[in-house]
């Protein structure tokens, strides 16, 4: 029973990020996708309503407005894979050769660390386990991880210790993951807390600052507020962004990268 349980939880997870990417989902797509019955589907998707991951409507889903919980890493790498190996490509290019570059928690930092040996005399900072693992695997020389207290949810540290130690650093660049990039008020979020203040220090340390994101995160809200628009350098993400969300970060002034 708890192996079932266990299986429903996971597809549930997998069915709010395919809602919160495509906005919308059928509730025969989802059950052709995951090889369950539309019965099954209909409890998954009362279950995400009830806690406020989905809206339920007849005979589908939509995506809610604010994000309050991220997918597991693992859950997330597959979504726009495609997407964040371009977005990963597009980063290192930014690079000179002998800059100190942090690299966020998320999938799509790890998609930049899968290409760093391509910018091997940069020094590389991270506060994730993920993403030091994969900078080892690419035998980089330079590169640092931040420890502090464990978060599960993207494989990463957070706390006061890792607080410290961000505060004695500085970056010469930062490429920064988010849960939600907000049009309207012109900033962007993660859904963790603690997080949230990762992501502060390092901006405040960092001289260019790049949020990295694929398409789907111009959708939501998320929970905690990170940054304005006027505190970052530039967004990269892939070129299938809407025009009406184009024009809109073009007039805020932001570098813009579309791969």
């Amino acid at each position: 029973m708890s192996e079932q349980l266990d299986l429903a939880a996971v597809r549930r997870r997998k069915i709010a990020e395919l809602v919160r990417v495509h906005g919308s989902m059928g509730s025969r797509d989802l059950g052709d996708r995951f090889n369950v019955s539309e019965a099954t589907i209909r409890r998954d998707l009362n279950a995400l309503d009830e806690e406020g991951s989905v809206v339920r409507t007849h005979g589908g889903v939509l995506t809610n407005s604010r994000v309050m919980v991220d997918l597991p890493n693992e859950e997330r790498k597959s979504v726009g894979a495609e997407e964040k190996r371009r977005i990963g490509q597009a980063c290192i290019e930014l690079l000179a050769d002998d800059e100190v570059v942090f690299l966020d928690a998320g999938t799509t930092a790890h998609a930049i660390a899968a290409v760093a040996h391509k910018k091997p005399t940069c020094t590389y900072v991270t506060t994730s386990l993920g993403v030091a693992n994969v900078l080892q695997a690419q035998r980089i020389a330079q590169f640092y991880m931040i420890g502090g207290s464990y978060q599960p949810v993207n494989d990463s540290f957070t706390g006061t210790l890792a607080i410290s130690a961000l505060r004695s650093l500085s970056f010469d660049i930062a490429f920064l993951c988010c849960s939600a990039i907000d049009i309207d008020r012109r900033s962007i979020s993660v859904a963790s807390e603690a997080y949230s203040q990762m992501q502060k220090e390092v901006i405040c340390n960092t001289h260019r600052r790049y949020v990295v994101a694929d398409t789907s995160k111009f959708k939501p809200n998320a929970f905690m507020q990170t940054a304005r628009f006027d505190q970052i350098s530039g967004i990269v993400t892939n070129r299938e962004v809407d025009n009406d969300i184009l024009a809109q970060l073009e007039d805020a002034n932001l570098e813009l990268v579309l791969v």
